[in-house]
């Protein structure tokens, strides 16, 4: 009689990413860091903290931030991040219990922020002289609605979507560069606050794009 040996108590063999580095973690970050307070509230800030104040209010916030992912980076490093994202590495770390509370905040905010994002898309588009006839609620719901239609298609469409949006980001930080330069950057260096606003009043509004 043959015996036949036992199997070795190996786990299942690890999936490869399905979406790669670039689709899965580059360009969703990217998008998310380029975000609407970057297009509708830059100008703002360089309006009133000219454009000394806001670099220094930039490298402030960034300062902040990178602090946080320094943290995050730690505890990444330390474990296999599974689905879940902040919350499985909140909840691993801290516990159950002070995940279970972070996370359900953070599960609003994605909630609330495509309201944000909604809203701060149509206040774009109807700057723009084509649109401004048109009903802004229409084009907030109709925009929620194709939304819908991407994420039912599934994520491999959605991914391919943020190609083309990260192609359109990347087109609108070229020509904000190349017409920031000579009469139009002159007078922005200094700062103009407005009556009622303060420098940290300035830096609350950007800091969130961050």
């Amino acid at each position: 009689m043959t015996v036949q040996p036992a199997a070795s108590p190996v786990g299942v063999p690890e999936q490869k990413g399905r979406f790669g580095t670039f689709a899965g973690v580059f360009t969703p970050n990217v998008l998310t860091i380029l975000g609407l307070i970057l297009f509708l509230r830059t100008g703002w800030v360089v309006g009133q903290a000219g454009l000394v104040g806001a670099l220094v209010i930039v490298a402030l916030a960034n300062a902040i931030t990178l602090l946080t992912g320094l943290s995050l980076s730690a505890i990444a490093t330390s474990m296999r991040v599974r689905t879940g994202g902040n919350y499985y590495l909140i909840s691993r770390s801290l516990g159950l219990e002070i995940g279970g509370a972070i996370g359900i905040p953070l599960y609003l905010s994605q909630a609330i922020s495509v309201a944000f994002y909604v809203i701060g898309f149509t206040e774009a588009l109807l700057s723009i002289p084509f649109f401004q006839a048109m009903d802004a609620r229409l084009i907030s719901t109709a925009v929620v609605v194709l939304f819908g239609v991407i994420a039912y298609i599934g994520a491999d469409f959605a991914l391919r979507i943020q190609y083309v949006v990260l192609a359109a980001l990347v087109g609108a930080l070229i020509s904000f560069f190349a017409g920031g330069w000579g009469d139009t950057l002159a007078p922005t260096l200094t700062p103009a606050f407005t009556p009622g606003v303060t420098f940290w009043a300035v830096f609350a509004v950007f800091f969130p794009a961050v």
